[in-house]
């Protein structure tokens, strides 16, 4: 079964509301926690990965808050899965990881296969197109 996480979803929320800020305004995390009941924790955890996956930035102060780095239409959800949970494989050997069953396993070529035709289509979603 191919399932999106919760973390995964929370972030993608976020890269929503944030993509209805114009004019530069910032979004405080603590609002966006209370709005949408998600635990700050969780989305501290969730902004960090998106600012290191350069999809956001952030600034300090009473005022401060996150914005989009660049519009929410040039953001795949390929990028956002990948910022938040990392390298994006349907089994463990489709990622970069190496499997000592690779050279006898019978299902390697069909789950790449798989795998590219997911992976293929999560790049052509633009997260503007999810909402």
């Amino acid at each position: 079964m191919i399932k999106i996480s919760k973390q995964t979803d929370y972030a993608l929320q976020f890269l929503i509301e944030l993509s209805k800020n114009k004019n530069g305004e910032l979004l405080g995390l603590k609002m966006f926690s209370n709005q949408s009941n998600i635990s700050f924790l969780f989305l501290q955890k969730i902004a960090k990965s998106l600012r290191e996956a350069d999809l956001i930035i952030s600034a300090k102060g009473k005022k401060g808050g996150y914005k989009l780095i660049k519009p929410i239409s040039s953001i795949n959800l390929k990028e956002v899965i990948e910022a938040v949970e990392g390298q994006y494989g349907v089994v463990n050997c489709t990622k970069s990881c190496h499997c000592e069953r690779s050279k006898i396993c019978n299902l390697k070529n069909g789950l790449n296969k798989v795998n590219q035709q997911i992976t293929q289509y999560m790049e052509s979603l633009k997260i503007s197109d999810l909402h």
